[in-house]
């Protein structure tokens, strides 16, 4: 009855040219797929607050804590060990992720008007986020969109000459639907996105003889150790869910189609060698990389991922219940290759050129059964189970949770293969083809939130054992050849990993304070830092009666030193090191944000401890990478509701 409402109401702004409409937040909606599957059909408001409006985690899609190559859009990693949620076969190349729109949790709008998103930041050392949205509804049951994106990066260090800085470069496209039955019993949500991410690769600064960690921040002055490598990703997506209820909520049928694509290649256009020795004894070695294989002059390798994913289920909700049964096929290949370039001395005749192409190609079959089950009395006191099983395969998942008003408590086992990636792999530098046996994970995971006037308190803890870990190996460990392959651990990893945000406000001040602690015992093939604080504090509200509000404070983030992964741009992985200590270094941004009616502004000063002779003039992200020093960062965005 209520989408006959707003339908009926929707009509009449339309053909009542005498009606004076107001659009705005509160008449743009959002829904996500998620909140179907839960039975929870009423979209929210779009959030418009000024919080986290200057942090660059917020530019991305994965908003976590990463560990990067020190700029904007640079190849990440989670700065703290996580889960995998996919079971199966699965790539393994992540490292933009953070950069590429999530089909599965891509948002879908209901408007009563055309609403348009812009969003742009730009940063004095180069940095730049641009993201545009149009969506509006056809009907008041029909919506579609269209999303673009692009980002860009100047690098900081190593720097080939004026005008040659270009460091990164990324675009991104979405379009998307969602429409549902004037009676409300079928409904689809669909989308498709495509993304190119290009980066150029530096391998880090190269240290001379005799430098110390004290003479590494010469910034464009500093040498790298590569000069012609790039690496390079496109993606494509396509996925769709449909509901159709047979019986009401109570009972219904979904499909969902996922169809994605993944390429990768990695080039470098010359080779650099170094010879030690002299006479017979010389040895001549090429520089950064473990080996050459197949082309001693250049470098060019490929990967090629597709799969095509199809579920098919039950599910249904209630007052007091929401459960899901599905069964999952997934289709696919992964193809790696490498190119090489042989030039033939032919006498008294030109030279010709010899073309080789190493190929190895995977097919992907992979059946799965699960389902899920939630009993709930309250939004804050329920109980949750949900399980996945490989049918044929040694993969699966069961994880059950319960929430009493504050507390929750969740006990999750999984056993998971390697990726694609950690079992077959070759290039110009590696070839592999391993036989790892599944990593065993146990967590016990508990949290606390609650709130009490201008306080909040939330608290987690998690102890997870990992057994057969796969990880990516330390040069000293297993010598130059095999530097950065996969290898595997069989004993017993232990995790310990807590957070506590403490947040209180008074008046108009607000003082937000969130303590990572990591602790990793047994064997030692994880590296988190023990210590992390984000700390941020601000005094907020309105100014010239009401007509902005403002925001503005002082945000530090800090860690703990730890030897942080190592980055191999070839497989585009980071791997265990033990030579580069991170140190610990604190990060200060001093940021205005305001709220001037539809748009949202940020100046921001980042990492002014840079500039002031109490720090170092710079700090590394990851080994031999510098993060971008001192920047004034201004942003903006804007939505228009017409």
């Amino acid at each position: 009855m209520g989408l006959g409402i707003c339908a009926r109401q929707a009509s009449a702004q339309i053909l009542n040219d005498s009606t004076k409409a107001i659009y705005g937040s509160a008449t743009t909606m959002v829904l996500y797929e998620a909140d179907v599957f839960k039975g929870n059909l009423t979209p929210a408001r779009i959030d418009t607050s000024l919080t986290n409006l200057q942090n660059f985690r917020h530019w991305y899609y994965d908003t976590t804590l990463q560990q990067n190559l020190g700029n904007v859009g640079t190849a990440s990693q989670p700065l703290f060990w996580r889960m995998p949620t996919t079971l199966g076969n699965r790539l393994g190349r992540n490292a933009f992720d953070p950069y590429a729109v999530n089909p599965a949790t891509l948002p879908y709008y209901d408007t009563k008007s055309p609403f348009t998103f812009l969003n742009y930041m730009q940063g004095s050392l180069g940095e730049q986020v641009f993201r545009a949205k149009h969506t509006r509804n056809v009907s008041a049951n029909w919506n579609v969109g269209l999303g673009y994106e692009r980002l860009g990066a100047e690098r900081q260090f190593g720097s080939p000459g004026p005008g040659r800085d270009a460091f990164l470069s990324h675009y991104g496209l979405q379009a998307f639907t969602h429409y549902y039955s004037k009676n409300d019993r079928y409904r689809l949500m669909a989308n498709f996105s495509q993304t190119s991410h290009e980066q150029i690769e530096l391998g880090g600064i190269r240290p001379q003889a005799g430098n110390t960690r004290a003479n590494l921040f010469d910034y464009k002055e500093e040498d790298v150790w590569l000069v012609t490598a790039a690496s390079g990703e496109r993606r494509s997506n396509f996925r769709a869910t449909q509901w159709y209820k047979l019986l009401g909520p109570g009972l219904q049928l979904y499909h969902t189609v996922d169809v994605h694509s993944q390429h990768n290649e990695y080039s470098d256009e010359t080779l650099t060698y170094e010879t030690a020795g002299t006479g017979s004894a010389s040895r001549r070695t090429v520089n950064f990389y473990p080996a050459v294989r197949l082309d001693s002059a250049r470098t060019y390798d490929d990967s090629y991922f597709k799969q095509i994913e199809n579920t098919f289920g039950v599910m249904g909700s209630g007052r007091l219940f929401v459960y899901r049964a599905y069964a999952k096929r997934r289709d696919g290949s992964y193809e790696v290759t490498a190119e090489a370039v042989d030039v033939q001395d032919r006498t008294g005749q030109e030279d010709t050129l010899l073309y080789r192409v190493d190929r190895v190609k995977r097919t992907i079959a992979d059946n799965f059964i699960g389902g899920e089950a939630q009993f709930r009395l309250k939004n804050d006191i329920y109980v949750t189970t949900d399980a996945e099983l490989q049918i044929g395969g040694g993969d699966y998942r069961i994880n059950a949770q319960a929430r009493y008003k504050f507390l929750t408590l969740r006990q999750t086992r999984i056993s998971y293969s390697p990726t694609l990636l950690q079992r077959v792999f070759i290039s110009n530098h590696y070839e592999w083809f391993k036989d790892f046996e599944n990593t065993q994970a146990n967590q016990t995971a508990a949290s606390l939130e609650a709130g009490y006037k201008n306080h909040y308190l939330n608290a987690q803890l998690q102890f997870t054992n990992l057994r057969n870990y796969v990880y990516y190996r330390d040069s000293l460990e297993s010598g130059k050849t095999l530097w950065a392959t996969p290898a595997q651990e069989t004993g017993n990893t232990n995790l310990v990993q807590a957070s506590l945000r403490y947040r209180f406000k008074v008046k108009s001040f607000v003082f937000d304070n969130t303590v990572y602690y990591n602790k990793v015992n047994g064997e030692d093939v994880i590296r988190m830092p023990e210590w992390y604080v984000n700390s941020k504090a601000y005094v907020q509200g309105p100014l010239f009666k009401g007509a902005i509000h403002v925001q503005t404070g002082l945000e530090m983030n800090w860690h703990s030193e730890y030897y942080a992964d190592g980055y191999m741009p070839v497989t585009q992985q980071f791997h265990l090191q033990n030579r580069f200590l991170v140190n610990r270094y604190p990060t200060l941004d001093l940021y205005l944000n305001t709220d001037i009616k539809t748009v949202n502004l940020f100046l921001k000063l980042s990492n002014i401890n840079t500039v002031t002779s109490a720090w170092e003039p710079g700090y590394f992200t990851t080994p031999y990478y510098l993060a971008n020093p001192f920047s004034f960062i201004f942003g903006l965005q804007w939505n228009f509701y017409d």
